[in-house]
């Protein structure tokens, strides 16, 4: 195959990383290597609220150079994360943690937790990226279609513009375009029936002393509020409640609705819903601080988590689906690792199979990657139910609940050690396409083979 543009299909981390990682790999190889980027947004999105970088996401970062961009940002690098907390709101028992720092103190693979704000990493990315000459960027660029022929991709956007190149990367996010106009349209995403109810805020404004060094998840049995730190001079939080929310009430306080207009009294209603929804799940905490934010924040929005089932297809004859696009899940410790991954091994397999069709090269990413993303799908689903409502169940039910956390806290962090936190995309074994087409000429025609060999 001859592959000399590549349009990439969103400007998020799957995007960029994609981008990176693709121009690090085959540029080398392609002279004349073109790569763009086209997103959705006139500008990069402030929304997202604070990202949590595993070290499997560090280690990754930096392979791609974002590390190097992100630490000259300062304090809106982040802050160095040693572990997630976990404590109950309804005892103030600490339920156990998820260790960043491993047993000597140094991380893994050399690398602990980052929490920073999306945009700041966004903004890394992208001056990462002005460091590639063949990268650029287009935005403002709605995805609305797209037709393949034998050597070309098109993609349509709904400014009545198009662009034409030898593969398009569809990393547009859950909600993606290229995969329900193009790829997949049957498989939409869909409510999890759980949402952020998040803001941000100064750290000054709590009195109460903080019950945590960095990042802690604090359970009640009406869902979990995570409060962290997002910047290095722990100046800033950021408070996000993980909670059940039905589809009537995602309706009435989704923060869209009042976006555009802050003084507009739907968005002063949608706030103080919110905030009473907060002060009935988590205003008995037996930390004072947590009692303190919920009514001195002085905003809050409602962010729905959606997901998409998993299997599907993730790829056409000129187009593969990479990210959240491909296979959106319920968040976890993970997630942002998991769009590093698809892109920094996408990207070493194309290159392997430069010479070759691109659907071999597609097939034997798929088949590296469903099983190990079927695996993490069940494993977010898992964990995810755990942060849904258990104020039905009895008071022994919940206490129960609560002794056998730090055991299984325990067992996953154990876990998440041996797998997640020391995967690394540029160790995994590529078949080459040598290997690869004896393993299927050989049967049917051993001379051929041989002859090609």
């Amino acid at each position: 195959m001859s592959i000399s543009t590549i349009l990439i299909l969103g400007g998020g981390i799957a995007g960029i990383a994609s981008a990176l990682a693709l121009s690090k790999e085959l540029t080398p190889l392609v002279p004349d290597l073109k790569i763009t980027i086209y997103e959705l947004r006139d500008i990069p999105s402030t929304s997202g609220g604070a990202i949590n970088l595993t070290p499997v996401a560090q280690r990754h970062l930096d392979q791609l150079g974002v590390i190097a961009e992100l630490d000259h940002m300062g304090p809106d690098a982040g802050v160095e994360v040693n572990a997630i907390e976990y404590y109950s709101t309804v005892t103030g028992r600490k339920l156990g943690c998820v260790d960043f720092a491993g047993k000597h103190g140094r991380g893994f693979g050399g690398y602990r937790g980052r929490r920073c704000m999306r945009i700041a990493l966004q903004l890394a990315m992208m001056a990462a990226v002005e460091k590639c000459p063949n990268v650029s960027f287009e935005f403002g660029k709605k995805v609305v279609g797209g037709i393949e022929t034998e050597k070309r991709v098109t993609i349509y956007f709904d400014d009545g513009s198009s662009a034409k190149g030898d593969l398009a990367l569809g990393c547009d996010g859950v909600h993606s375009a290229t995969r329900t106009k193009i790829v997949d349209p049957e498989r939409l995403s869909e409510y999890t029936g759980i949402s952020f109810i998040q803001s941000t805020m100064k750290a000054s404004l709590v009195t109460s002393p903080m019950h945590f060094e960095t990042t802690a998840l604090n359970k009640s049995r009406r869902g979990a509020l995570m409060t962290t730190f997002c910047d290095r001079d722990k100046e800033d939080l950021f408070v996000a409640a993980l909670a059940e929310v039905d589809a009537q009430n995602l309706a009435e306080t989704h923060w869209k609705s009042y976006w555009a207009d802050e003084s507009s009294r739907a968005k002063v209603m949608a706030v103080k819903r919110l905030r009473d929804d907060l002060r009935g799940r988590f205003g008995e905490a037996m930390q004072p601080c947590i009692r303190e934010i919920i009514e001195k924040c002085p905003d809050w929005f409602l962010y729905p988590v959606y997901q998409i089932q998993p299997g599907g297809k993730w790829f056409t004859e000129r187009i593969i689906l990479l990210g959240d696009a491909a296979h959106a899940m319920p968040p976890r410790d993970e997630s942002a690792a998991y769009a590093l991954d698809d892109a920094i091994l996408f990207a070493r397999i194309l290159s392997s199979y430069v010479y070759e069709p691109l659907t071999s090269a597609f097939r034997v990413y798929e088949s590296i990657r469903r099983k190990p993303i079927d695996d993490a799908y069940r494993d977010a689903s898992i964990h995810w139910s755990q942060h849904k409502d258990s104020s039905s169940r009895s008071g022994l039910s919940a206490r129960i609940n609560e002794w056998f956390m730090p055991w299984s806290m325990r067992a996953r962090a154990k876990k998440a050690k041996h797998g997640a936190w020391v995967f690394d995309a540029r160790s995994v074994n590529i078949p080459s396409p040598a290997a690869r087409s004896w393993k299927i000429e050989s049967w049917s025609d051993l001379g051929s083979t041989m002859s090609v060999q």
